[in-house]
């Protein structure tokens, strides 16, 4: 049958109760003990004044009279055979001794006499128990004139102090010893029976509050046993309310991120496609034409005619022309993804070869790693081919001034493939690791800032990433992360 809580909390009031009890007794002793020493100090007291009238005949505020310790030598005797003290001693106003008669050898030490030292205190009384010490006591010596010229003062041996004190003290102590002894067990035990459910509820309640699905195993009282039961139907309506949330939130986040991509595309659409359709028209005509007619003179002009080189170059900045309008049309179409089933080596190591006469020309060297067991991609090879191919031509730039290495690896980590791309470059400084990736940011004369934009932009419409790593002076490092098809083993 368990016990209830009235009878722990009774049992538990008892024991406090006994405790106060013993706690009383001993509070008694100790006013005991210090009263006894106050009585045995003033009895030193009217000892030392009964020797201190004669020693005022023989001490002098300035030195003893001749023959003084020899004179006060007898009643000092006298004093010490009557009462159980272990010394007695006349000293001067400066604190030395005249005379002394004594039973413990060295109780007789130097002191300045003052009439108005203080009484010990109850603390210093009560240490005496522990540590034995002799308690002494004083009278002042006057001389002829009324001055104050020495003391007399005499030593109770230890034993005499708190011998008797000593043993009742011990006994009471033990006494109390043993009641607190029982009664911190009992209490012990009882406040751990009582408190003990309660702190597991405590601490699950803080676990509950931070997600976990907690339940406890109800034992012990029936008033516990009741609180157990309320925490475990609370827990549980918690945990399907908890497994509600998160699933409306999974839900939630899904419709957020197509949104998201949707919105995104739609702006980038209104953005761009507006500025692309009449670019696309007026230059496009335009470039084609200059470009056609830079074509036909330099077909008549003989090589070495002064305007020939004039002429190379209009052909040849028409070219670049072209190929920035080329790129900024890829970027703002955005068309949509059209995925296959395919492995990356091949679009990896095509772009790599397109971009091989431009490195070789700028003194760098390429170099293409892929792991063996790559798994398949669904992916748009165009896309993708693109967006390394940008990859590759911003590395070869980088390094034309000085040459260097061009590293692109392939491998897998656990279902994702990630395609790497490291060069010997001059680097890039940290505070521009995100601003690369936007569209018409660009660092180069006659860059136009879209290279990157466009292999970020391939890369999230493949459910992937593209990040960057580069140090001032230390090269750069492209990170493309695609995600691997569910359909390859």
């Amino acid at each position: 049958m368990a016990v209830s809580l009235r009878l722990k909390l009774f049992v538990l009031v008892a024991g406090a109760a006994l405790f106060a009890a013993t706690g009383v007794t001993s509070v008694a002793m100790w006013r005991e003990v210090v009263r006894g020493q106050e009585l045995l100090s003033r009895e030193g007291a009217a000892i030392a004044a009964s020797v201190a009238g004669a020693a005022g005949r023989w001490v002098r505020a300035d030195a003893a009279v001749p023959g003084a310790s020899e004179a006060l030598a007898e009643p000092l005797a006298r004093v010490l055979e009557a009462a159980p003290l272990q010394g007695a001693w006349v000293v001067d106003r400066g604190g030395k001794v005249l005379a002394c008669v004594e039973n413990v050898t060295g109780a007789c030490h130097p002191g300045v006499p003052t009439e108005f030292e203080p009484a010990e205190g109850p603390l210093a009384a009560v240490r005496r128990l522990a540590n034995p010490a002799p308690l002494e006591a004083q009278a002042p010596v006057i001389g002829p004139d009324g001055a104050l010229v020495g003391a007399v003062r005499v030593a109770f041996s230890p034993d005499e102090v708190v011998g008797t004190a000593r043993r009742l003290a011990f006994g009471s102590a033990a006494v109390a010893l043993l009641w607190l002894t029982l009664a911190y067990v009992a209490a012990g035990v009882l406040v751990q029976r009582f408190t003990r459910p309660l702190t597991e509820l405590v601490g699950a309640s803080r676990r509950l509050a931070e997600g976990e699905n907690v339940e406890l195993v109800a034992k012990g009282d029936a008033e516990v046993n009741g609180l157990v039961k309320a925490f475990n139907q609370l827990s549980a309506r918690l945990r399907e309310r908890r497994e509600e949330n998160e699933r409306l939130i999974a839900s939630l986040n899904e419709r957020i991120a197509e949104a998201t991509r949707e919105v995104l595309r739609a702006d980038r659409l209104a953005t761009l496609g507006g500025i692309a359709a009449g670019f696309a028209h007026e230059l496009g005509n335009s470039l084609h034409v200059i470009g056609g007619y830079a074509s036909v003179v330099q077909r008549d002009l003989p090589a070495d005619h002064p305007n020939r080189s004039d002429v190379d170059a209009l052909k040849r900045e028409t070219s670049r022309a072209g190929a920035m309008l080329h790129r900024f049309l890829f970027f703002a179409r955005a068309r949509a993804v059209r995925t296959e089933l395919q492995p990356v080596e091949p679009v990896l190591r095509e772009a790599v070869e397109v971009v091989g006469p431009a490195a070789a020309q700028a003194k760098v060297t390429t170099r293409v790693a892929v792991a063996d067991g790559l798994p398949m991609l669904r992916a748009d090879g165009e896309l993708l081919r693109q967006a390394f191919l940008n990859v590759c031509v911003n590395a070869v730039e980088a390094m034309k001034e000085q040459g260097g290495e061009l590293a692109v690896s392939a491998r897998a980590e656990g279902d994702q493939v990630w395609v790497e791309f490291q060069d010997t470059g001059p680097g890039i400084p940290k505070a521009e690791h995100e601003r690369i990736f936007e569209p018409f940011f660009t660092t180069k004369p006659t860059g136009t800032g879209l290279g990157l934009a466009i292999v970020r932009h391939a890369a999230e419409a493949h459910s992937g990433s593209v990040e960057v790593d580069s140090e001032p002076g230390r090269g750069a490092k492209f990170r493309i992360r695609l995600p691997a098809a569910k359909e390859s083993a």
